[in-house]
């Protein structure tokens, strides 16, 4: 791994451990309030939207993307994952540090916002299994009662992980549907941050060492930190692409 890559995992690490430790011990309340309404608001928002139609067809979720586009052009794509309660959109800064305490709107928030890694550039959401991104990446700060990833812990639990395992990214006119199969508490040097698929033989090696199916060609990760376990602890969700 170059030392560019491992300063910018650190600098996600490292910011998202920070930033859980000041919530828990000198969380604003307020602010935490102010980041669920926000969040309620724009998730009302999206299903007035998707619920238009009955079908909840191509024009409802394209224009459900360039409403959300309007109000922050960082805007990926709409998160959800089954059984959590996780339903929230996701954005992509310039870096991995705006989005740890930056609200959708653009405000300072202890909260945050889910975001894509950065790194995570081309094409995220083809409908082609060899054109697709490899990896993605989307982070988020584990919150006291659940807030944004504080419920993929959940996953730890093995009738939860048996009983829940889709997440579904929406985009433009695509559910696109990801089957999980790794829930784990690791640290910042698991594998799952692995974001160098420069040559065709690097996929294999990754896939095989975060026990991915034989058959996964695009593969996402969720990642949020861990209470217990020190500064380097991670709460960790991979799910593999669904193509039809």
């Amino acid at each position: 791994m170059s030392k560019t890559i491992a300063l910018t995992i650190a600098v996600v690490v490292f910011g998202c451990i920070a930033m859980f430790t000041t919530i828990v011990a000198m969380a604003n309340a307020s602010s935490l309030r102010e980041s669920r309404a926000e969040y309620d608001l724009l998730r009302e928002f999206a299903n007035d939207i998707a619920t238009a139609s009955d079908d909840y067809d191509i024009v409802e979720k394209s224009a459900l993307d360039e409403e959300m586009r309007q109000m922050n052009p960082d805007y990926i794509c709409w998160l959800r994952v089954d059984g959590t309660g996780i339903d929230y959109p996701v954005v992509r800064g310039y870096d991995n540090e705006k989005y740890i305490s930056t609200s959708f709107y653009g405000e300072k928030n202890l909260a945050g916002t889910l975001f894509m890694d950065y790194r995570n550039v081309g094409e995220l959401f083809s409908q082609s299994a060899e054109d697709a991104l490899p990896h993605i990446i989307i982070y988020g700060h584990n919150l006291q009662q659940g807030g944004m990833f504080g419920n993929l812990r959940m996953f730890l639990n093995s009738q939860f992980f048996e009983e829940n395992r889709r997440i579904t990214l929406t985009v433009d006119d695509q559910d696109i549907e990801f089957e999980i199969f790794s829930a784990r508490r690791s640290d910042i040097n698991d594998p799952a941050y692995f974001l160098n698929f420069s040559e065709p033989h690097y996929f294999p090696r990754f896939a095989d060492k975060i026990d991915a199916p034989l058959s996964a060609t695009q593969i996402i990760t969720l990642s949020t930190c861990a209470s217990g376990g020190g500064n380097d602890a991670r709460i960790i969700i991979q799910g593999y692409r669904l193509f039809d």
